[in-house]
């Protein structure tokens, strides 16, 4: 029996949608922040998925989360 795997994304870029409170959303903005649950970091256009929870996420529908708050959509 075949077994398919699924793709597991290794990182977060701007312009990829996450998943969020709001809904699917599209990601316009990544800041690395030097811990969790800073507001203002280093702007980056892509972070791996490991240090998304260090980051903060700006969205398209103008709103912004912590990395905690998004959930990556593999694919």
């Amino acid at each position: 029996m075949w077994r398919y795997a699924m793709k597991i994304k290794k990182y977060i870029k701007v312009g990829d949608i996450v998943s969020t409170k709001y809904g699917d959303v599209g990601v316009t903005g990544i800041e690395l922040c030097e811990s969790e649950y800073e507001k203002y970091g280093i702007g980056v256009e892509q972070i791996f998925t490991k240090f998304k929870d260090q980051c903060v996420f700006t969205l398209d529908n103008g709103h912004w989360q912590y990395g905690t708050q998004v959930e990556v959509i593999n694919g």
